[in-house]
């Protein structure tokens, strides 16, 4: 039987899950968490901490917003928007620095593939982004990992209640649907968090759609979703972003090739909308400088505290990279 053609849709929310060989502790020992959890991932987890790690950083390099994660002892969870590179550059590359990871460290003998099988993930609809954190941060509690989500170590639940994180999460999306339903800040998001998860949205999350098992949404969210992979806009080509991007500047495209503070300025801007428009990632648009794309992202994180306003700039009319899609329902848990 062919394999089921992935759903890989830019600019989505994606729930995903990896799944470490039967038998196999790909990520930690759950010995560990016996006495002082709290502790755990600073001391006796550094796997963890590898994983979490990379997945930042994957994220960041691939042009992708992390909205949440959860890490068990053998399989991990997180959410994301590609709002850059496709899903599957993103998987490509997390999968293969951790593999790489694993064998340096003769955790898994060099010839063996870490990973069960295929990673899963649907295509999520913006209004399911809570039951999605939901189902992500119960997920250990679920597996007796721990008595409740909040005092588990290696997830983002304890980022949503306040407490540092160290990998970058867009927790305000989560926030802005709870607040459309009447359930506002921390006090909303618990509130949420607390419900019991319904035997629709439970359903809907294990089977996906029945009109397409691949997505968790309404029928019109499915429909739209089928109609922009059906559609698909062709990225913006190298020119085209370094000509916008010269426009936005107001200097000549030559600018953005040399060597002045306009030049990296110019350079960190085609890298942050290139990843957005998913032309290419990091390391392929250094090359088009000659520079490393571990300075674009430098540069980019640098600039964006100076000037913010100028990675707002360019829209759909400049590089047409996002659907522009708005939902006539914003929430539709129920059939």
């Amino acid at each position: 039987m062919p394999r089921v053609q992935r759903l890989d849709l830019r600019n989505e929310l994606h729930i995903v899950r990896i799944h470490g060989r039967d038998g196999a502790y790909i990520i930690f020992d759950p010995s560990v968490l016996v006495g002082s959890p709290e502790n755990s991932l600073a001391v006796n987890a550094p796997h963890v901490r590898q994983f979490v790690q990379l997945l930042g950083e994957t994220c960041a390099v691939c042009g992708c917003i992390l909205h949440a994660y959860s890490v068990e002892p053998n399989s991990a969870a997180w959410i994301v928007r590609t709002a850059g590179l496709p899903l599957a550059a993103l998987m490509l590359r997390l999968g293969g620095q951790y593999s790489r990871y694993l064998h340096s460290r003769q955790l898994v003998p060099e010839n063996i593939n870490p990973f069960a099988r295929r990673y899963e993930s649907k295509v999520l609809a913006p209004e399911y982004l809570p039951h999605a954190i939901r189902r992500v941060h119960r997920s250990p509690s679920l597996a007796g990992l721990c008595q409740r989500p909040a005092g588990y170590p290696f997830s983002s639940a304890q980022a949503y209640l306040g407490r540092p994180t160290s990998v970058p999460l867009d927790l305000t999306a989560v926030h802005e649907v709870l607040e459309r339903r009447g359930l506002s800040g921390l006090r909303g998001y618990r509130e949420f968090m607390d419900q019991p998860e319904t035997l629709y949205v439970a359903n809907l999350f294990e089977n996906g759609s029945a009109l397409d098992a691949r997505i968790v949404g309404t029928p019109l969210f499915v429909r739209q979703a089928h109609d922009r992979a059906a559609h698909r806009p062709a990225p913006p080509t190298r020119e085209q972003l370094i000509a916008a991007v010269a426009k936005l500047m107001d200097k000549a495209p030559a600018a953005v090739l040399s060597q002045a503070h306009v030049g990296a300025l110019s350079r960190a801007l085609v890298a942050w909308y290139g990843l957005r428009a998913g032309t290419a990632s990091l390391a392929e648009i250094g090359a088009w400088f000659g520079v490393r794309g571990a300075t674009l992202g430098q540069g980019i994180r640098h600039y964006r505290q100076l000037a913010p306003r100028l990675f707002q700039q360019l829209g759909i009319s400049e590089l047409d990279y996002q659907s522009g899609t708005r939902f006539t329902r914003e929430y539709d848990e129920e059939p």
